[in-house]
């Protein structure tokens, strides 16, 4: 059925589509609505497999409103911001939207629309410019929204004025808003310091620490006997699948035999346990453990001697595979239900987005849009293969020949580096998935609607499934007297998918020489992510480094400035640096980054390339002529080795809170050494290292300056 064609701005009939189904695939044509319709899904119009279903909602307007804006809704869907409004005024929109624009787009317009029955105005033509200004003012002082929020609003409000003028009767035309000819910046709150991504804020080491362990062990450890679990559950509901037919004289003499065998044993009757009922829900575990259809099942346990029977003597439909993943020698998990196993493929599975997001950096649609074979084995030999990559889509900042937003998205030009945890990730999800989308809502959730199918998880799904991955863990732990090893609230709120992108960049730019959660080492991945990300400006983790790596080194610049001011002392050859480099960080940025532009210009000064290796308790004032941990010392290095940090090198400087961290470590090594539980030979090598810590922070003692002493280096 094709569209009504609008040449005098009349609505299209009730019963019209609201978009062209022929452009949307064969198996999703139902879901495209009617433009009567209460409800508008907008989900078939955007092949972003992670996109959640967004629907605009009619009842967002009044009945004054409603009509005007589902026609320019219709026209926003259906046709283009024609060249010349975009020519002429030079706005920075695109001639179309993506889905999720046109649904939040539509809901902006239903607050403007609120707005104006407040005020009693029921036509839009009526508003003139000063009235659309005073629009502006609500949304700044009275809503308070955000600077960026606003300007989304203000930009809608554009979009109609636009689409009217073309497309809706004179009625229904916004007057031309004074922010196009004057500019937004009048009409809009003061800027936040941060925004997008920049503004996440990263999940704390206490809580990611034990999150990353639990994960990589489902991936690592337990993967195999929750897949065997599965494997066998799918066997079963196969098997009672097949049992189904004809119901025959003799259909349920396999169950009577199997039920009066239990009864001569003592033993329980299998029973899933649905919704508080112990004798609901077995009939697919019997019938498929017996050869017995179904319906000859129910028929079977009504009986009043097995309704008896079972009531008095109920238990778990006990899966046969075992458990042989260990936990401090003993088996991990109890064995296994057939309607228990579901919950821990969840679990897994959740731990594998887990592992992908934080070891990968991948944006969580970018991990949603992963299909069966991205990361395919290398070829050669397995000594002279390289490294495993994942190829996959970008989606977020993908755009058609015409600058359109691609809802499909394009395929990345570098692929990512995996790292073996990653790539064991990317196995157990293609053995759960078959052949299509790693994490497909037909596989992942079967309760979803029909219309997903062919699509992925929803991210609001998955921020879901990582809150009960994290209480599963901390109960089971409790159970298991292990409540060191629970995974402790983030200070700043739930574990949302999209911050393990920004927590990795944390984590690499401010621990460079340590181990990511104790799972993989920092510097490692460093160099991964060097490789595969650092020549691209856009779509990777390039900006979130940057800019974690300048707080980082604002961050500490700034607390030792503040530390001299109050008398710190400084040592080493580079304390003159270090004392210079902390004053002048300190005072063109006083120790806060908002935006990656002042990252990248803190970055590209030399004299402020200082990193804190809090390993060997020192500063590096890293100059590339000078440094010693790459003994070439070729132009290639833009930033220091932490882990392979010389104590005879000129980039080297401590202060006070170094020297007194020495004597603590030394104190430490000493206690651990005379405790009489560490074999000689380490004890030894204690002794031997405290010796060192406490002859350099001795060093430091002798060789300290002041900042009015920097004269005399």
């Amino acid at each position: 059925m094709s569209l009504a064609v609008n040449p005098r701005f009349i609505p299209p009939a009730a019963s019209t589509f609201v978009f062209d189904p022929d452009l949307v695939a064969e198996g999703r044509r139902e879901s495209v609505p009617r433009y009567g319709d209460p409800i508008w899904s907008v989900l078939a119009l955007t092949q972003n497999p992670s996109a959640p279903d967004d629907c605009i909602r009619w009842h967002w307007f009044s009945g004054t409103f409603r009509e005007t804006f589902r026609f320019a809704a219709w026209t926003l869907v259906n046709h283009p911001l024609a060249d010349q409004e975009l020519a002429r005024h030079g706005i920075a929109m695109r001639a179309k939207l993506s889905a999720g624009r046109i649904m939040r787009t539509v809901h902006q317009w239903s607050i403007f629309a609120a707005w104006l029955d407040e005020r009693g105005i029921t036509r839009l033509a009526d508003l003139d410019t000063e009235g659309l200004a005073d629009f502006a003012f609500y949304l700044a002082k009275t809503r308070g929204l955000s600077r960026n929020t606003a300007s989304g609003h203000l930009t809608g409000l554009s979009r109609l004025h636009y689409y009217g003028r073309s497309f809706l009767p004179p009625s229904d035309r916004l007057v031309e808003p004074p922010w196009v000819a004057e500019g937004m910046d009048d009409y809009l709150p003061a800027a936040s310091p941060l925004g997008g991504e920049n503004s996440t804020e990263p999940i704390t080491p206490a809580t990611m620490g034990p999150l990353l362990v639990w994960a990589l062990r489902f991936v690592e450890d337990y993967a195999e006997d929750i897949l065997a679990a599965h494997d066998e559950r799918r066997r079963l509901l196969n098997a009672a699948d097949a049992a189904d037919g004809p119901l025959l004289p003799d259909s349920g003499d396999a169950l009577e035999a199997f039920l009066e065998g239990l009864e001569a044993e003592g033993l329980p009757v299998p029973v899933a346990a649905r919704r508080g009922n112990p004798l609901a829900g077995a009939g697919i575990y019997l019938a498929a453990v017996t050869g017995t259809p179904r319906s000859k099942v129910r028929q079977v346990m009504r009986k009043p001697h097995w309704r008896t029977y079972t009531a008095q003597n109920h238990g778990p439909c006990h899966l046969g595979t075992p458990v042989n993943a260990t936990l401090d020698a003993e088996p991990w998990h109890e064995p296994f239900t057939f309607d228990g196993i579901d919950k821990m493929v969840r679990h897994l599975a959740t731990a594998c987005f887990i592992v992908l997001s934080y070891l990968t950096g991948m944006r969580s649609g970018e991990i949603l849009g992963l299909a069966s074979g991205c990361c395919p084995d290398p070829e050669g030999p397995p000594a002279e293969a390289g490294r495993h990559l994942i190829y996959g889509r970008v989606f977020k900042i993908a755009t058609d020949e015409y600058g359109n937003h691609d809802s499909a998205g394009v395929v990345r030009e570098a692929p990512w580096v995996a790292v073996p945890q990653v790539v064991t990730s990317v196995r157990v999800l293609e053995r759960l998935g078959g052949d299509g989308l790693l994490f497909a809502a037909e596989v992942h959730d079967k309760r979803q609607p029909e219309r997903r199918s062919g699509r992925s998880l929803q991210l609001s799904t998955l921020n879901e499934r990582i809150e009960r991955f994290i209480e599963w863990v901390n109960t089971h732990a409790e159970n298991r007297e292990r409540e060191s090893e629970m995974i402790p609230q983030d200070t700043h709120g739930r574990i949302g998918a999209g911050r393990f992108r920004r927590t990795l960049a944390w984590h690499i730019a401010r621990r460079p020489g340590g181990l990511v959660a104790l799972a993989v080492q920092y510097g490692h991945m460093r160099t991964l992510v060097s490789e595969g990300y650092g020549s691209r400006s856009r779509g990777g983790i390039h900006d979130l480094l940057d800019f974690e790596t300048a707080r980082s080194v604002a961050e500490h610049l700034s607390e030792v400035h503040e530390a001299i001011q109050d008398g710190e002392g400084i040592s080493g050859p580079a304390a003159r640096r270090l004392i210079h480099s902390a004053a002048q960080e300190h005072h063109r940025f006083g120790g806060i980054i908002t935006s990656v532009r002042q990252a990248r210009s803190l970055l590209a000064d030399p004299n402020l390339n200082v990193f804190e290796n809090k390993d060997t308790f020192l500063f590096c004032n890293y100059d590339r002529a000078k440094a010693l941990c790459h003994p070439g010392r070729s132009g290639k290095y833009e930033a220091p080795s932490l882990d392979r940090c010389k104590l005879n090198c000129a980039n080297i400087a401590r202060t006070d809170t170094h020297a007194r961290q020495l004597r603590e470590a030394a104190d430490s090594l000493v206690r651990q050494a005379s405790s009489g539980l560490a074999p000689e030979p380490l004890a030894d090598r204690m002794q031997e290292r405290a010796q060192g810590l406490s002859e350099l922070a001795d060093q430091h003692d002798r060789k300290r300056v002041l900042a009015g002493m920097e004269g005399h280096l």
